[in-house]
């Protein structure tokens, strides 16, 4: 190996642990929902999808992105939060990137958001994005720890920080929002929350491994469904 590629490895590395130790501080106090362990298995889920297409997106571009995604989130901002530019400046003018590079991620993270995406798709804004793999990378690693075994912890530790209730406790209230739409149920419990969002997430996946893996996912939620709807029901067979 050269010097200069020495140099260049030793370059990224740093600029990645300094990426880390950033954003685990930055996120201390998050609650288990969207910590540290939430962003490192995103990264490590979007570094694999990368490496299964072709051609290979920019793999220094995709775990910053990975890494940085949930910094500026609506959720956890404050009003003197500061901006994720005023947040990043430091670290995208590492000398392991490029403005290129540094231009990219910031452009990426604020399109990350499944709720963005809707939103954007209705005001016919969604059109540089589709030619971006690196955004569809971690899209589906961001949505794939949404789903399944991992989605449904997380959706119970964030509905506890927000005082929501798990599940629809009574069974009129049940039947009565069955028959209403979707607006009304917005908000109710955590079990809502599946059919709002975390049922559609499998049909918003971008690359093959994605859908794939969203598909196994959905089923998981499908029978944790299934098995709570059966343990409701005992509760209120003899009425």
């Amino acid at each position: 190996m050269s010097v200069v590629n020495q140099d260049n490895v030793r370059d990224r590395q740093d600029l990645l642990d300094k990426a880390e130790k950033f954003v685990k501080d930055h996120m201390a106090g998050y609650d288990p929902s969207h910590d540290w362990h939430h962003v490192q298995r995103v990264r490590k889920l979007a570094i694999r999808i990368a490496k299964t297409l072709d051609p290979l997106p920019d793999l220094l571009v995709v775990e910053l992105t990975a890494l940085f995604h949930d910094l500026d989130d609506h959720k956890y901002r404050t009003e003197s939060s500061p901006t994720l530019s005023e947040l990043l400046n430091p670290l995208l003018n590492h000398k392991a990137l490029n403005s290129e590079q540094s231009n990219l991620i910031i452009k990426i993270i604020p399109n990350i958001s499944y709720t963005t995406e809707i939103k954007l798709q209705k005001l016919n804004q969604w059109n540089w994005q589709l030619n971006i793999n690196e955004l569809k990378v971690v899209q589906d690693s961001d949505r794939l720890d949404a789903i399944g075994s991992i989605g449904i912890l997380r959706l119970a530790a964030y509905s506890c920080k927000i005082n929501r209730k798990l599940i629809n406790e009574d069974q009129n209230n049940i039947n009565n929002n069955n028959n209403n739409n979707n607006e009304q149920k917005i908000g109710q419990s955590a079990e809502d929350h599946f059919e709002e969002k975390l049922l559609k997430v499998k049909d918003r996946m971008k690359t093959p491994f994605g859908k794939l893996e969203a598909e196994r996912r959905h089923k998981t939620m499908i029978d944790f469904l299934t098995s709570l709807e059966r343990e409701r029901e005992i509760l209120y067979e003899d009425e």
